[in-house]
């Protein structure tokens, strides 16, 4: 019975040397000869891996220069990821909303996934801008394959009077 486990071990230990051994040769590894450079590497690379990448506003990708200003938008994604507005690191989405509801927007507190909108308002408003509307996405009455009729606007502003 000791034999044939012996006889076990050695094939297994083969077959993962055998193993190793066509692995390097497919990625090529470079091995080294001395185990002392193989745990110094690794633990080089565990020391870079542990390294983070530094952080800029808003999450982007490199820094601003001087006198320039970090921001960052996104769409969402379906009903997944929700819309993002990021200035200097500050999230707008609530605060935008409450901007275009001050440009004269009724609907922008009420739009939802898929909904159609347009609007055009003017700051320092006194009313409700007539020029906003809306499509609510309905399956039962939308017109393009899950999405609400096109929505246009057309008409005249009046300037501001100083």
């Amino acid at each position: 019975m000791r034999v044939a486990g012996a006889a076990k071990l050695v094939v297994a230990v083969a077959v993962f040397l055998l193993t190793f051994y066509v692995i390097s040769q497919v990625f090529e590894i470079k091995m080294d000869a001395s185990l002392g450079n193989l745990f110094a590497r690794s633990a080089l690379d565990t020391a870079a891996r542990s390294t983070k990448p530094p952080r800029y506003k808003c999450g982007i990708s490199k820094a601003c220069p001087e006198k320039h200003f970090a921001f960052k938008m996104a769409s969402g994604a379906a009903n997944v990821v929700g819309p993002k507005i990021c200035l200097e690191d500050n999230v707008l989405n609530d605060e935008a909303r409450r901007l275009i509801a001050d440009l004269g927007s009724t609907s922008i507190t009420n739009l939802g996934f898929r909904d159609n909108w347009v609007f055009c308002g003017g700051k320092g408003i006194k009313t409700k801008s007539p020029f906003e509307q809306h499509i609510k996405n309905n399956k039962d009455t939308n017109k393009y394959e899950g999405w609400p009729e096109v929505v246009e606007m057309e008409g005249c502003i009046p300037q501001k009077q100083d």
